[in-house]
């Protein structure tokens, strides 16, 4: 998966994010699925680049809804339609409320559902709830659910009976192993050993939550919804520190400072990460 959130596409030129895409495509050359982002606030340009991503032969189209304005219901079902129909790959909806603004909810979520080439929903919900509900009306051979908020969310939604398949995860570019035994022992129904796994992870969860903290918001979201870019900041800086490429974030959004990343190394160090 490439151009969503972690990739920043909201900060890179159209022609940037066609580069990124086209550039995981060549490089993966066939060996997995390629889904990459094609949102943009308005249809037209979504549409654009849904075409730009067949025709490179990605494998999925990964659509948030339109930010700024908010549609109505009935709108926002049109504009998926229209991406759907642009295109004869599959499209993978993203319900991403604290971006979007917009809760695609269960009854939503299953209209899509029965557009033929809506194959898949990424879930960004915050509400274990919605997670239950859609597990219990999607039916699996018209849609594939995943879990768009990483492990912990994972675990509980794999609950509803395995209906969420898998989970996107930014821990997964830095620490792939602790990531695939919570998949793992979720997928076997050994909720013990998965929530072992996610133990491991808390000291860097509980670092994204401290260091969004420290920084003053401007949001007037209620701070339980709001989403929290610190994950990027973080993850980004892991890579760095395991020996990867993750570099530093684009304005609007903000790097760790010195202080903080000296603190994220002694947590991968005691992690045994590094």
């Amino acid at each position: 998966m490439t151009n969503g959130s972690t990739t920043e596409f909201y900060a890179n030129s159209i022609e940037e994010q066609k580069n990124v895409i086209k550039t995981v495509v060549e490089t993966v050359d066939g060996r997995v699925p390629v889904i990459a982002g094609v949102s943009h606030s308005g249809t037209r340009e979504t549409v654009k680049m849904a075409k730009y991503v067949e025709m490179v032969r990605a494998d999925c189209a990964l659509v948030v809804p339109p930010y700024y304005h908010t549609p109505t219901v009935e709108a926002l079902y049109r504009h998926y339609k229209q991406v759907a129909d642009s295109i004869k790959i599959g499209v993978m909806v993203y319900n991403n409320p604290a971006v979007s603004g917009v809760l695609i909810d269960p009854a939503l979520t299953q209209r899509f559902s029965k557009i033929e080439n809506i194959v898949a929903l990424k879930d960004n919900s915050p509400n274990a709830g919605d997670y239950a509900w859609k597990a219990a009306l999607i039916d699996e051979n018209d849609m594939v659910l995943l879990c768009g908020l990483g492990e912990m969310h994972y675990v509980g939604s794999a609950a509803y009976g395995l209906k969420y398949k898998g989970f996107v995860t930014f821990i997964g570019n830095f620490a792939p192993s602790i990531s695939y035994d919570v998949y793992e022992a979720a997928n076997e129904g050994d909720f013990p050993r998965a929530m072992d796994a996610l133990k491991k992870l808390l000291p860097i969860n509980e670092l994204v939550g401290r260091f969004m903290k420290a920084r003053k918001s401007p949001s007037i979201i209620p701070s339980i919804l709001r989403g929290n870019y610190m994950y990027m900041s973080i993850g980004k800086a892991c890579m760095g520190l395991t020996g990867l490429h993750g570099g530093p974030l684009r304005l609007p959004m903000e790097t760790l400072t010195d202080e903080e990343k000296d603190e994220l190394r002694n947590v991968l160090k005691r992690m045994g990460i590094i």
